[in-house]
């Protein structure tokens, strides 16, 4: 059978799956007591797996997946250990009805609607939006709304091609286009198993950069990634 690309996770147990996001900021002093913060690239999620220790028929599998990824090949990455909203671990009906992206407002804050009655977000959430073959995840921040409306405040904000009006909103399992993280690929072997860890990274020019603010004031504005924020220490 032909492989079809972006590829799923394997479904092996792992005993690590962190998913963090990395905010590539450098910060250099300019005189006059004054530190400048520049964020040098977007933000990006990066995934850090290690396998439970596997027969080897398991981790030849896992290997094989691995090296099916040269070239930079994609991943369709979905957290293998969190699945559901906090709140619906039980009751998770209301979470697997997707919602609707109505809007977007001040880069982040996302209108939803068409999503269940009895969704429950709360912040440390993470959700995700599917646009024409693009994909996001966002950490939700801030949450409001009843019935079948939700305004969703989310970190990273969503690229502009992916946050549009249609936009397919998910509470399970978002997915996150990924790509391997070269070197990263290790094996330790102990009576006769063997763990594999590998590293995925967001891939890059998934999406468009959101459009740069007309004026800066270097104030802390949202996306204020286009100019660097200027701290006096005192």
């Amino acid at each position: 059978m032909a492989i079809t690309f972006p590829r799923e996770l394997l479904d092996v147990p792992y005993v690590t799956a962190e998913f963090v996001l990395d905010g590539p900021v450098r910060a250099s002093p300019s005189g006059g007591r004054l530190i400048n913060y520049t964020q040098i690239a977007d933000p990006a999620w990066r995934a850090t797996l290690v396998t439970k220790p596997l027969l080897y028929s398991q981790f030849a599998e896992v290997e094989a997946w691995w090296l099916s990824l040269r070239e930079m090949k994609n991943v369709l990455f979905r957290h293998p250990h969190v699945c559901w909203p906090r709140n619906h671990n039980v009751n998770q009906g209301p979470a697997e009805n997707a919602g609707n992206l109505v809007s977007v407002a001040s880069g982040n804050i996302l209108a939803v609607n068409s999503v269940d009655a009895g969704l429950s977000l709360v912040p440390g959430d993470r959700i995700g939006l599917e646009q024409g073959g693009r994909w996001h995840v966002g950490r939700v921040t801030e949450v409001a709304g009843s019935g079948t409306t939700r305004t969703i405040t989310i970190e990273p904000p969503p690229p502009t091609n992916v946050g549009q009006s249609g936009a397919v909103v998910r509470f399970v399992r978002p997915g996150c286009l990924m790509r391997p993280v070269p070197g990263s690929w290790s094996v330790q072997q102990s009576g006769g198993r063997y763990a594999a860890s590998f590293q995925l990274v967001e891939a890059a020019g998934v999406g468009a950069v959101p459009e740069a603010p007309s004026s800066l004031d270097f104030s802390l504005v949202r996306n204020s990634q286009y100019a660097p924020l200027i701290l006096e220490i005192t």
